[in-house]
């Protein structure tokens, strides 16, 4: 049977040039490929002509490349298709119709195509293949100057797979290659900073392809754009040189070339300059998120930037953008979502007592997103891994309780009863993470009524509570200090809950009455 099925798909395929309806030749080599199975297919390889459906792609001929449903019918028999045959294989016997699929008007078409030389990409032998066909790998590159955002997206993975090998990463930033990358750049600022993700990626990938991309100049080129140019252009170039201050590497090339100082500077000029203080955002981002990875180089090469971190956070730094402070407070607590982040903040203590303050005073009076966000921000300082607990970290996260402005456990309790999800699964979330501190236990344990609570369904209606409550139980249930904490009764039925799962109903029981209908 299959092997009747293979020899109509070729001979659908040897016919679709010559049809007058194509797409309905499209639809049944569709049919019969979907009832192919796998078997058939490994026998297709060795005989599928790949040439008629290609052309089809690109031929004026009978084909209507303006038809969608038709390039789309096309596409997803090519893709049906392409699995079966070695992706180098038709990168060598379809050079040609690969790059006139790259100007295809339909991105589908150009998707399939890029997806196609990512697979050879992939291997070595592939890469020296994508390298010996040059005119493909320069229309790879101008991939990333396409209109389709998804189109550049596969182009952009295509390059950085080539870029793995040390013969592509060397083809792909030739002086021809570097000088097409230009060209793309110059058709516009989407265009240009493209060029500048890519290079990003590129510079991810080890100290070899850092140094290669950092010589093309490109990325000196997106560096100058932090501190030049309008205020959108520079937030977009910080937002791409994050990750890259994140790896080693990248963030001793950026010191080296001294953008870390002039952002520092920025920084300094906010309290004076309204056009420095419209990069806040963008800069204090930047910096948490290389505190979150490196908490004591910002301490101890960027302390000026931690402290005016924490002022913002804490409302003593004002500059007149409202949103700003929940930017720090977001911010310092992605600092202190790690064991190192929490005792670099701690060497802040009086910044820190005031942000403390004012997360407690935002719990209480805030409207309720803001209750959220601190909410959220607590749970991030006061996570900490069973594995990383030290004497010395659970004392210092005790006292940033203690320093939440009236805040304690009866306050987060009538918090959980709030009709709002959001809002109640932030403070069962809360409560989770106090589940894994010794003196958070003890917190639960003494709050009347606390236990109870976590052993009522009948407070949760929705998926979201029921997953977030059974979790604080499952959570106290694996604590080896909960039997030092909690009486052995309540632990039987925290068990109990535990084992039943989060959606677990009560079996209502009717019972009738003789003499009653």
């Amino acid at each position: 049977m299959s092997n009747s099925k293979v020899t109509q798909v070729i001979r659908l395929l040897g016919e679709l040039n010559l049809s007058e309806d194509p797409k309905r030749q499209l639809l049944d080599l569709k049919s019969t490929l979907f009832t192919l199975p796998a078997t058939g297919m490994e026998g297709l390889h060795t005989n599928v002509q790949l040439d008629p459906l290609f052309d089809s792609f690109n031929s004026s001929d009978g084909f209507d490349s303006s038809d969608g449903e038709q390039v789309e019918l096309a596409v997803e028999v090519m893709g049906h298709l392409l699995p079966h045959v070695s992706p180098q294989e038709v990168v060598e016997r379809f050079n040609g119709e690969l790059l006139r699929g790259l100007q295809h008007p339909h991105e589908k078409v150009r998707s399939l195509v890029l997806k196609q030389v990512l697979q050879c990409a992939e291997t070595e032998a592939g890469v020296a293949s994508v390298r010996s066909h040059h005119n493909l790998l320069i229309a790879v590159i101008r991939s990333l100057g396409d209109k389709s955002l998804g189109v550049v997206k596969v182009g952009n993975n295509t390059l950085v797979a080539l870029c793995r090998q040390n013969n592509g990463l060397n083809a792909v930033f030739s002086n021809e290659s570097i000088t097409v990358l230009e060209e793309v750049m110059a058709r516009s600022d989407s265009c240009r900073f493209n060029v500048y993700e890519f290079i990003v990626c590129v510079c991810l990938l080890g100290e070899t392809a850092l140094s290669v991309a950092s010589n093309s100049g490109l990325l000196d080129r997106l560096i100058a754009e932090v501190t030049t140019g309008d205020i959108l252009t520079q937030l977009n170039a910080l937002e791409l040189l994050t990750p890259l201050a994140l790896n080693p590497g990248g963030m001793s090339l950026l010191d080296r070339g001294g953008v870390i100082a002039k952002l520092q500077y920025l920084l300094s000029l906010a309290e004076t300059d309204p056009m420095a203080a419209l990069l806040m955002p963008g800069l204090i981002k930047f910096f948490g998120n290389v505190g979150a990875v490196r908490p004591w180089q910002l301490v101890e090469q960027y302390g000026s930037v931690l402290v005016l971190v924490l002022k913002l956070a804490a409302g003593s730094l004002n500059l007149g953008d409202p949103t700003l402070q929940s930017v720090a407070i977001q911010t310092v607590a992605h600092i202190g979502s790690s064991h190192d982040g929490k005792l670099a903040l701690s060497k802040c203590r009086s910044e820190m007592d005031g942000v403390m303050e004012v997360l407690g005073s935002t719990l209480r009076t805030g409207r309720s997103e803001q209750r959220v966000a601190a909410l959220e921000a607590l749970t991030q300082l006061l996570t900490l891994q069973e594995s990383n607990m030290s004497e010395e970290v659970a004392r210092l996260l005790e006292t940033w309780w203690a320093g939440l402005d009236g805040v304690n456990m009866e306050k987060v309790m009538e918090v959980t009863q709030q009709p709002f999800s959001d809002l109640h699964c932030a403070a069962l979330g809360l409560i989770n993470t106090l589940t894994n501190l010794p003196w958070g236990q003890h917190l639960i344990h003494n709050e009347p009524g606390m236990v109870e609570y976590l052993l009522d369904r009948s407070t949760e209606s929705d998926k979201a509570g029921k997953e977030a409550k059974w979790t604080v139980v499952e959570s106290l249930v694996k604590s080896p200090s909960s039997p030092h904490v909690f009486e052995e009764e309540q632990l039987t039925r925290l068990e109990r809950y535990y084992r039943q799962g989060p959606f677990y109903v009560e079996a209502q029981v009717e019972v009738a009455l003789e003499g009653h209908n």
